[in-house]
């Protein structure tokens, strides 16, 4: 299975309350470059998971993504975040 489709799934199985705005099997192409992150986007926050796994050579597993998933939320979790704001919060977790 892809990282693409672990991360996918897991958020599925995982949340609730996210936004899946695509019908049945219209899943979008990862974009990596978004300038900000709509925490209420499902898609958005895999392609920001795949981004930060990527750049800071992180495994993929559940338990990553559920601490991954907790720290994107709790994040100014009232304020609108950019995408390389929150990257380097949270790099800067794993170098503590």
């Amino acid at each position: 299975m892809t990282n693409e489709k672990l991360v996918t799934k897991w958020l599925e199985e995982n949340t609730t309350g996210l936004s899946w705005t695509r019908v049945g099997n219209d899943t979008p192409a990862v974009k990596l470059d978004r300038l900000y992150i709509n925490r209420s986007e499902a898609y958005e926050i895999r392609d920001f998971i795949l981004r930060y796994y990527k750049e800071c050579k992180l495994k993929h597993k559940a338990e990553n993504y559920a601490i991954t998933y907790k720290k994107i939320k709790s994040y100014k979790a009232s304020e609108k975040v950019k995408s390389d704001e929150m990257l380097e919060y949270l790099s800067g977790l794993l170098q503590k």
